[in-house]
């Protein structure tokens, strides 16, 4: 392999700018509802109003274009499997100056694929929005020195290939993939298939 391969979503200065661009409207209601505000409940000059809605209009993108376009990655190159991973709303604003000034980012976890004894296929629940209960797929990185690094590939939907290009590649490096729950084959169909055969599961435990 000669290529880098992406599992997940890897932000660049194009989504930030799409993000930008998609939630402007949020924006907009931020600083124009803030500076309606104050005009009408308070003495302030309608210019400093106006400028606080400015303020408040950049606060507003601020927050929402980093949660939006930041999100867990893999990144596999000949050598090694990076991991880059934000937690927390910081790292993510972060992340996203980095990439605008052209910073470049070193990854949180760095494995060597030359380390790894075998990697096991498992998922784990999540509690979402509206109470309602999710999965997230994890992978277990056995190691030859007996550690094991957990790495939940993505916070955000991956396309369902990205996965079987995965342990392909891990295979042809000799790499053994324990899938003990069979999910590998659902991973190949779409995201509701591998939920319902992970609620299933879940109902025989």
């Amino acid at each position: 392999m000669n290529e880098t391969l992406i599992i997940g979503r890897k932000a660049t200065r194009k989504n930030i700018l799409v993000s930008f661009i998609a939630f402007i409207f949020y924006g907009l209601i931020g600083g124009i509802g803030t500076g309606g505000l104050l005009t009408f409940l308070t003495p302030l000059n309608r210019s400093i109003c106006i400028f606080i809605g400015i303020i408040a209009f950049f606060v507003t993108m601020l927050i929402v274009v980093p949660l939006a376009t930041i999100t867990d990655y893999l990144e596999i190159n000949p050598i090694f499997i990076n991991y880059y991973v934000y937690k927390g709303y910081f790292q993510m604003l972060l992340e996203t100056i980095n990439l605008i000034i052209g910073k470049q980012t070193y990854p949180q976890k760095q494995i060597n694929l030359n380390d790894i004894k075998n990697i096991e296929l498992s998922y784990e629940p999540i509690s979402m929005l509206w109470a309602q209960k999710g999965y997230k797929i994890k992978l277990l990185f056995h190691l030859n020195n007996q550690s094991i690094i957990p790495i939940y590939p993505s916070r955000h939907p991956i396309r369902n290939n990205d996965y079987e290009k995965l342990f392909v590649l891990l295979e042809n490096k000799s790499i053994p993939i324990i899938d003990k729950h069979h999910l590998r084959n659902f991973l190949k169909t779409n995201p509701l298939a591998i939920t319902n055969y992970i609620e299933k599961l879940e109902k025989t435990k």
